[in-house]
């Protein structure tokens, strides 16, 4: 019986983490020097997913983050910042071979970075009501950019359905001995 309510209990757990994870890791780099570290996370329109540990001293806004990748990865990760009446926005983002960019086009009006913060990673997700230019992050901070998708940056690293049923039997033979 209790096997069963195991089973039960596992694939309970694979069904709620598997709806939550609307992205795949596919990059996780450390860049920068200092005893600060924020994140920042990108996930693209194709499921791709990148998180970066962004390492610094002193004081810092959400788009010195930016500079900081750029500098460490020139030939990997470039952005664009188009300056509008209101501010800055980002309207492109390409990493690797990955690459978004827009700004509203309608009908849907989502094709653009949607900017999203939390003050470290236990914390939800929220929509960022200031700009990145404007945003001073801290350390553990985290930035997330979203593309064509109004919801929440993805769980990373999201753990797929195979890993968490590999895991199920091993946890059922331990517990037999």
């Amino acid at each position: 019986m209790k096997c069963i309510v195991s089973s039960i209990v596992s694939v309970a757990i694979t069904l709620v983490v598997a709806s939550h994870a609307q992205a795949a890791l596919v990059g996780s780099y450390s860049v920068g020097n200092g005893s600060n570290a924020s994140h920042l996370q990108f996930d693209f329109t194709n499921s791709n997913s990148y998180l970066y540990e962004v390492r610094y001293d002193g004081a810092m806004f959400g788009d010195d983050l930016f500079a900081i990748v750029a500098a460490a990865q020139p030939s990997f990760f470039s952005f664009v910042v188009t300056t509008y009446s209101f501010g800055d926005a980002l309207t492109g983002v390409t990493i690797g071979n990955d690459t978004d960019a827009g700004f509203g086009t309608p009908p849907d009006y989502l094709d653009y970075w949607h900017y999203w913060t939390r003050d470290n990673s236990e914390s939800a997700w929220t929509e960022s009501w200031v700009g990145f230019t404007e945003r001073a992050v801290s350390n553990g901070s985290w930035d997330g950019w979203v593309f064509n998708s109004a919801g929440a940056p993805s769980v990373v690293p999201a753990p797929t359905v195979a890993a968490l049923f590999l895991l199920t039997p091993l946890a059922r033979r331990r517990r037999r001995r």
